[in-house]
């Protein structure tokens, strides 16, 4: 609907981050993103080095969560290395950079819909219970 290239990256993440309360949404939906563009440039970088050798593809997964874990975002680790190895080991017709900018794009696009549905979820919960309240 807003043109992505390969739009159902944004769905699974907005599945993937999806939780039953907002604040929960948001931790998940947070270590999404770092995890998406931390792997999005270490992907970039082992694609443009791969040539199909296994060692690049195992290092750039290593340092995909290393630098997670050096930025305090361990958890974020698994959607690093998930974003690296979509990036080196699916074949692309784009240049390696557009293929890094376009997942990070489409999979913050599915976070930002994940923490909308959580708000609106939360707001209506609210609603909801107010208004039964007063007909008890």
């Amino acid at each position: 609907m807003v043109g992505l290239h390969e739009g159902y990256w944004a769905a699974i993440s907005a599945v993937v981050v999806l939780q039953s309360d907002l604040p929960s949404t948001r931790s998940s939906g947070r270590d999404r993103f770092i995890g998406t563009a931390i792997g999005g440039c270490v992907g970039w970088a082992g694609a443009s080095l791969w040539h199909e050798h296994a060692s690049i593809y195992a290092a750039a997964v290593g340092l995909a969560v290393l630098v997670c874990v050096l930025c305090r975002v361990g958890t974020a680790g698994r959607l690093a290395a998930v974003t690296v190895s979509i990036i080196i080991l699916i074949p692309h017709e784009e240049p390696l950079w557009r293929v890094a900018l376009l997942r990070f794009l489409e999979v913050s696009w599915g976070i930002v819909v994940a923490l909308a549905v959580a708000y609106l979820g939360t707001k209506w919960t609210a609603w909801w219970q107010a208004r039964t309240k007063r007909t008890a």
